[in-house]
């Protein structure tokens, strides 16, 4: 059974009272899995997730990224051990924890020094301090390394209905899929989310004739999809009330046969960048 988690990139969009509110409705809706990054509003977001659930931490399973380090300009990739042990421990201080039950690798390339990386998490792993190892990618060449060293505990990745890229890894540790509405489109408002230039590799007038021959609930179906392949399902919310429509789709019951065949009809895109 998959788990619905929360991505709470956007819960400030609206403030800091909407932001906790969504939180607060989260708890309460049985959400347990709280996923956040240090760069997440320039470390806000997490700052309102340990002002909010603190008191919480104890029933919370809660994830948290590091690599990316903020500077005036905005951020760059930093994967030296140095820098990530001091981005682990800024995230424990705002979060207001002592451990992590995940924490992600926020990125990486294969010019990075990736056997340092994964050393550094093994010993937070072994100090205790992460009780799982976890990197966030899109790039397969990076995602295999760190499978075949036996490290990684979970994967990242985006996944959904328009973007199946990630079936084609061959890979058996846990997934939590991100981008399972695929920025809007997966939704009723699909009309307005679709931009010129499409999405991934659709094209946009191709993504408008699929779309609207998506079966309804547009948003259950996405969701059941991401839920037959995904460990754990982490949709974003920018508001109580989004978050709200996605708990309701994701209990909604959907018809498996139709599902079926919405399946074998999407592609299944191969991944073009990054392969080697």
């Amino acid at each position: 059974m998959s788990e619905l988690g929360l991505g709470t990139m956007t819960i400030l969009k609206h403030g800091e009272k909407e932001a906790k509110n969504i939180l607060e409705t989260a708890i309460q809706s049985g959400i347990r899995h709280i996923d956040t990054a240090d760069v997440y509003e320039r470390q806000a977001v997490e700052r309102v997730i340990g002002e909010t659930l603190g008191q919480e931490r104890q029933h919370l399973f809660l994830a948290s990224k590091g690599g990316n380090e903020l500077t005036e300009e905005g951020m760059r990739w930093n994967p030296d051990p140095f820098y990530l042990e001091e981005a682990l421990h800024g995230s424990f201080e705002r979060l207001k924890t002592d451990y992590l039950d995940l924490y992600y690798i926020h990125g990486g390339t294969l010019e990075d020094d990736l056997d340092a990386t994964i050393e550094w998490a093994q010993k937070q792993k072994r100090d205790g301090l992460i009780r799982q190892i976890g990197l966030s990618s899109i790039r397969p060449n990076v995602i295999n390394h760190w499978v075949k060293s036996g490290t990684l505990d979970v994967l990242m990745t985006p996944y959904s209905l328009l973007d199946r890229r990630a079936e084609t890894l061959n890979i058996s540790i846990p997934i939590v899929g991100r981008g399972v509405l695929a920025k809007g489109l997966l939704t009723d408002e699909w009309e307005t989310r679709l931009g010129d230039k499409g999405f991934e590799t659709w094209r946009k007038e191709d993504l408008a004739s699929e779309l609207a021959m998506m079966p309804t609930p547009i948003q259950a179906y996405a969701l059941e999809a991401a839920k037959r392949f995904c460990d754990v399902v982490l949709p974003g919310a920018s508001s109580v009330k989004q978050l709200n429509e996605t708990i309701r789709s994701f209990e909604t019951k959907t018809d498996d046969e139709v599902l079926d065949r919405l399946l074998a009809r999407l592609p299944v895109h191969p991944y073009t960048k990054h392969v080697t």
